[in-house]
């Protein structure tokens, strides 16, 4: 029992509009998948439109009935149908001369009805003709409420299905920024390892890095026509960083990527995303990277759909004093 009246004043406060939202919301899901609860909203709303009718509600919630409730035209309508009905009611019961007997402090407007059909008094030729139009108007009423409430729903979905439609495209948005930020932190972590790396000094050492600079060139090493010696570089053994440069052609717009191997043995040196300045490919490898030996470099450009395209090959011998 009294769950039925916690049930009963939650369905009154839902029809106020004096719920808060998320329990509103469980309101309107509980009757769109259960008939029962439909059946139920639909009763409850009947009896708050009655009691507002014959006056019977607290001043609290006649306040809430006319701010929120009488704000729809439709419910405005409806209010006026069943106050129709009241007085039609009422004029049945001082016509027959006979007042109803009270079987109960707040009778609905569907057991006044019954009173006004069921008075023994009125004269037998009245009562077809007054129960077809009591009748008529009640089935009426119920049609119009009946149609209201399925529009109601309707609209109701709807909104649902926009919401879950928004909720759907801002988790693919979040999805699609988590992937490529994902894939903006592995390129980070691949550029950083690509950048040059200057050995440590020893302690109390305070000078700045020592960089010596070469160009290699394509007129020598195995390319040259005839064969010929490799280009040599010297490198001293306080230089901390060798900066080699190859010349491109002018208007190079393509992102150029750089492999040092030892001829005929492994890769030493590896950097990518390079760009041309001054018609020029500058690679900076650590000196401590290219011992005594000869070496290739390879130049290679980064085409638009991610694939390596051979520019060229550079071969130099390394001396060290």
């Amino acid at each position: 029992m009294r769950q039925t009246t916690e049930q009963n004043e939650r369905m009154t406060r839902y029809l106020l509009g004096d719920l808060p939202e998320n329990d509103q919301a469980a309101v309107e899901q509980e009757y769109f998948a259960d008939p029962e609860k439909f059946e139920e909203v639909w009763a409850a709303e009947n009896e708050l439109v009655d009691r507002y009718a014959r006056g019977r509600l607290s001043r609290g919630e006649r306040e809430l009935f006319e701010r929120n409730y009488l704000q729809s035209p439709k419910h405005r309508e409806r209010v006026e149908v069943a106050r129709k009905l009241l007085e039609a009611a009422d004029r049945q019961v001082v016509e027959s001369g006979v007042a109803p007997q009270v079987v109960n402090p707040a009778p609905s407007l569907r057991s006044r009805l019954i009173e006004a059909l069921s008075i023994p008094r009125m004269p037998r030729f009245l009562l077809p003709a007054t129960a077809f139009l009591l009748l008529f108007s009640v089935i009426s009423w119920l049609a119009l409420e009946r149609a209201r409430l399925n529009e109601e729903i309707g609209k109701t979905k709807a909104q649902l299905s926009d919401q879950q439609r928004r909720e759907r495209e801002i988790a693919d948005q979040l999805a699609a920024e988590r992937e490529q930020s994902g894939k903006l932190k592995s390129e980070l972590e691949r550029l950083m390892e690509t950048l040059p790396q200057i050995p440590s000094r020893p302690p109390g050492q305070t000078s700045r890095p020592s960089i010596l600079s070469f160009f290699l060139s394509l007129g020598q090493g195995p390319r040259a026509p005839g064969g010929g010696e490799l280009q040599r570089i010297t490198i001293p053994e306080e230089t901390d960083l060798v900066r080699l440069q190859m010349k491109v052609e002018d208007g190079e717009s393509h992102r150029f990527q750089a492999a040092i191997n030892k001829v005929g043995g492994a890769q030493v040196w590896y950097q990518r995303s390079l760009k041309p300045s001054s018609g020029a490919i500058t690679v900076n490898v650590p000196a401590n990277k290219l011992p005594l030996d000869d070496y290739i470099l390879t130049l290679s450009a980064i085409t638009s759909t991610g694939e390596t395209e051979l520019i060229d090959r550079y071969s130099f011998r390394v001396i060290r004093k």
